[in-house]
């Protein structure tokens, strides 16, 4: 187990594990969590997304499954906001309508368990188009600090009077997907994110996750209009401390047809110490993810979560994911 010192060296605290106060005065307040892994060899991953506007009432819950060949989505924007349980042991909980999920925490920062019961829709695979029943069940365990470069100063994130932060943290869990009664377990790595704030989401980004048994990192990239570029993230090297990232640079082809290999290319970071990361990635599997409700008037993006395979200069191979947003590209 991590300490506390470690779990909240960069100005997360333990309370920040459960949901924050939020201001009336902002109608695109967001609080979410998201958990995304995957086997070391790629034959299963998953990625979560539970995410409420309080000020709108509704819930967003988005749950991607691989099993190696198929490709599973459960996309809710619309759950009413009235049936989220935030109180307890629970860090929320939901069930109605054929839906239930809920993260446990067993110790703040530290460890929980994420439940999911559902119906996804195959999106791609040899069952493409069918419902099945799915089911997901992980024991969650912290690798590393809850990392943040704290609550921020970009124009339109924050609200006068109320706590509003993002931190990301590397995970391992261990435990079971279950996809039409047919049953894997899970050995896993990945990465956890919680955010609370006003976040407004008219903005083009690049977020990239590794996470393996040598070292995990976490480089994101931010455009937002009038502002500079924001590049941020970590690395982590086992049994080392956490580095700042002072550059991210990517070097993306995008196929905008191809939804489920939706991107190559090749990245570049750069630690605060002046170590080099770079390498290599290509698509495994992935999808489009709907947030036209997100933006006044609703709009189409392009976005989309890639589980990808890196190869890195250094020679290391290791699966991670890539999630990006970007305007929707002119259609030919």
């Amino acid at each position: 187990m991590l300490s506390e010192q470690e779990l909240t060296q960069f100005g997360v605290e333990l309370k920040d594990e459960f949901s924050h106060p939020f201001s009336q005065a902002h109608d695109d307040w967001n609080e979410s969590y998201f958990f995304d892994w995957y086997t070391e060899d790629g034959s299963a991953a998953g990625h979560c997304r539970i995410g409420w506007h309080p000020v709108q009432q509704r819930i967003l819950f988005w749950l991607h499954l691989w099993n190696g060949e198929e490709w599973l989505i459960i996309e809710e924007n619309r759950l009413p906001f009235s049936a989220l349980k935030l109180d307890g042991q629970d860090v929320f909980c939901y069930e109605q309508w054929g839906l239930k999920f809920s993260y446990d925490c067993m110790a703040p920062l530290q460890s929980g368990r994420l439940q999911i019961d559902g119906f996804a829709r195959v999106a791609y695979g040899p069952r493409q188009g069918m419902v099945l029943p799915v089911s997901v069940a992980l024991d969650v365990s912290a690798l590393g600090s809850a990392y943040s470069r704290g609550a921020g100063s970009v124009e339109g994130h924050s609200a006068q009077g109320f706590s509003t932060n993002r931190y990301e943290q590397p995970i391992q869990a261990f435990g079971r997907m279950t996809i039409d009664q047919h049953g894997t377990e899970l050995v896993v790595r990945g990465e956890r994110d919680h955010s609370w704030g006003p976040r407004p989401w008219d903005m083009n980004w690049q977020f990239f996750v590794v996470n393996n048994e040598k070292f995990s990192l976490q480089a994101t990239q931010v455009e937002i209009p009038e502002w500079p570029l924001i590049q941020m993230g970590y690395f982590h090297e086992l049994g080392q401390g956490m580095e700042h990232l002072s550059e991210t640079k990517f070097e993306l082809e995008f196929m905008s047809e191809q939804p489920f290999a939706a991107v190559r290319g090749s990245f570049s970071l750069v630690c605060d110490s002046g170590r080099l990361i770079a390498g290599k990635i290509e698509s495994v599997a992935g999808g489009e993810i709907d947030i036209t409700h997100a933006f006044t008037p609703p709009k189409r993006t392009e976005y989309r979560r890639t589980l990808i395979r890196c190869h890195f200069d250094s020679g290391e191979e290791s699966m991670g994911w890539l999630e990006y947003n970007r305007p929707n590209p002119v259609s030919k």
